[in-house]
């Protein structure tokens, strides 16, 4: 992880710290809210700066952030602090797949935007890591790249040059899978970037009024998010909210 440590902590100061101004960025926090009950304990993977982690707690939530960036941690930590929320946020350094965590421990795991740094053999320890912090009945929320999309090309050579291995997608199909052999039951699948990965495009990610037509706004999805639900197979990526087996039903 000293790859991922060393590029996340150049990217510290200016990493987002808000849930998301358009759709797609938002919708990740909407998931997170839909099981942030009080009083849950959640691990956040991949927490950079808290900006999901915080208003976990914010909700009433407890929540382990974990991160291999020093940096980010250090934002975290103060922000946590300036907010009220120290007791209720533990920040934590390490990375996947290696969660030192014990079985059964959590009621929430997410993970945005650290799954898809990881080459597929490690995507599925990762996974079986995952599933086995849950308690039963938990819920795991990912997101996972399409090994379809036109843009995993542009995501790979970004990450490589920056020291990183890349990323790495998979199917549709092959992510139903994968959960299903770590005991995890998919509850909803949410397709997203058919459209927006055009915006990679030199000069269209500049144009506003076109980015919001196609990423939308929270709370309004835009012609990607209807787009990506007719094509999901060639999605950027998939917002995967699943259950592990055992549970209350």
């Amino acid at each position: 992880m000293s790859g991922a440590a060393s590029h996340f902590d150049e990217q510290a100061a200016r990493y987002p710290d808000s849930v998301g101004e358009d759709f797609t960025q938002a919708q990740k926090w909407a998931l997170i809210a839909a099981h942030a009950s009080a009083g849950a304990l959640a691990l956040d993977i991949g927490a950079a700066n808290g900006r999901h982690a915080l208003p976990f707690a914010a909700s009433g939530g407890r929540v382990v952030a974990m991160d291999p960036s020093p940096a980010m941690l250090a934002r975290l930590a103060g922000r946590a602090a300036a907010a009220g929320h120290g007791a209720r946020v533990l920040a934590c350094g390490g990375g996947m797949p290696d969660l030192p965590f014990a079985p059964g421990r959590f009621d929430l795991v997410y993970c945005f935007a650290t799954l898809l740094l990881l080459p597929p053999r490690a995507q599925e320890e990762a996974i079986g890591e995952m599933a086995a912090l849950l308690r039963p009945g938990g819920t795991l929320i990912v997101d996972v790249a399409g090994a379809r999309s036109l843009s995993i090309r542009y995501w790979r050579r970004y990450y490589r040059r920056r020291g990183l291995d890349g990323v790495f997608g998979r199917t549709q199909d092959g992510v139903m899978a994968l959960l299903g052999r770590h005991g995890l039951s998919v509850q909803a699948v949410h397709a997203h970037g058919l459209l927006s990965q055009f915006l990679l495009l030199p000069g269209l990610g500049g144009i506003g009024p076109l980015v919001r037509c196609v990423r939308g706004l929270p709370g309004r999805p835009g012609l990607d998010a209807a787009l990506s639900r007719v094509l999901p197979g060639l999605a950027e990526r998939w917002y995967v909210v699943a259950r592990r087996d055992g549970g209350d039903d």
